[in-house]
């Protein structure tokens, strides 16, 4: 992909800070039988519009990240996997901060919200970008949270 291949929505940004993280909540569907991450967790689902979620690390911590999306997700977040932005550039796409568009009426969006873009790619290059990511991700290895504690709840 090249700048000229993406078309950004208004308030959408390219996310150009090499080394800054973008976090991936793993819920219980993104996991294969032994227990293990799925690929098809780095890549998108049918409800995103070939933009699947992620959190700036610049924006939140991985620990703000887990315990938002277990409180507001339809799934809870069993743990945070991170990628570099610089590591979306070189799998051939761009990491989108898409915070500051604006949002329907009762939707809501996670703070330092961004996605990896697949909007424009081929079956057989999401199934290669989401491959690459997963790469990246097992490399760098599971970044340590703790389970989301209920609201209100200390223990």
């Amino acid at each position: 992909m090249r700048a000229a291949d993406v078309e950004l929505q208004a308030g959408e940004q390219l996310m150009v800070k090499g080394g800054e993280l973008i976090y991936r909540q793993i819920a219980p569907h993104m996991l294969i039988d032994d227990g293990k991450v799925a690929t098809t967790a780095f890549g998108p689902n049918s409800s995103d519009n070939y933009m699947p979620s992620y959190s700036r690390s610049t924006a939140v911590t991985a620990q703000e990240s887990r315990d938002w999306h277990t409180r507001n997700a339809l799934h809870p977040s069993l743990g945070v996997w991170g990628i570099a932005v610089q590591e979306v550039i070189a799998s051939e796409s761009y990491a989108v901060d898409d915070s500051a568009c604006p949002l329907g009426e009762g939707q809501k969006r996670a703070p330092g919200h961004c996605f990896v873009d697949f909007r424009r790619l081929s079956k057989p290059q999401r199934k290669e970008l989401r491959a690459r990511l997963y790469m990246h991700a097992m490399k760098r290895g599971e970044i340590p949270t703790n389970e989301t504690v209920a609201e209100g709840q200390l223990f």
